[in-house]
């Protein structure tokens, strides 16, 4: 099987995807493909900066990502112009690492951990889709852990499709309440689902 698992920012998809892991599942990290796609591919580098100019640079030449972020998120049409650079390639890469993982381990579920599958309309690679969900406050404060100001963090969120938008597209959903062990507990149980249903 392939399945996607997606929600807003910060609401602990990774999480539930390591539980996935540590039963079995293969993890593809579609914000991972985001960065080397940003970082490897000189053309999306170039395009970047021909948009967003050289202030979303380093010294060093490489993205200050969140130079960039504090742009973007907070204005939807440099926001769209970044999509439109970076998506395409990211996509690109998503489905050659899908196809080879099938490929090269057939036996293992594929888990693709992406917040964006519903924006990205490839709903029909997978074979079911699973949404965490969070409420906003608890969202917002792990984005502050990691770094970001409360309005960083208000703005990243914003700029998302809304979690009802994702439910309605979900085949299974998780509520991310921030205990640990309850979160783990509902993983378990839907993972033990997709087993049955992959049987």
């Amino acid at each position: 099987m392939i399945i996607g698992v997606t929600g807003g920012i910060a609401s602990g998809k990774t999480t539930v995807c390591h539980i996935f892991e540590r039963q079995g599942a293969l993890i593809i990290d579609a914000d991972k493909i985001g960065k080397e796609v940003v970082e490897q591919d000189e053309g999306v580098l170039s395009q970047l900066v021909a948009v967003f100019g050289n202030r979303i640079l380093t010294k060093d030449g490489t993205l200050a990502r969140r130079t960039l972020g504090k742009y973007v998120f907070g204005t939807p049409q440099a926001k769209s112009k970044l999509d439109e650079i970076v998506h395409p390639p990211l996509l690109r890469r998503l489905r050659e690492e899908i196809t080879q993982a099938q490929k090269a381990q057939s036996h293992r579920t594929v888990v693709v951990d992406a917040a964006l599958l519903v924006e990205w309309d490839i709903l029909s690679w997978f074979d079911a889709v699973v949404v965490v969900v969070s409420q906003r406050g608890d969202q917002i404060r792990r984005l502050v852990r990691q770094g970001l100001t409360v309005k960083e963090a208000q703005d990243r969120i914003d700029a998302q499709l809304s979690v009802e938008d994702k439910i309605k597209k979900a085949d299974y959903v998780i509520c991310n309440t921030e205990d640990y062990g309850v979160l783990r507990r509902r993983s378990l149980k839907v993972w033990e689902q997709l087993v049955a249903k992959d049987q």
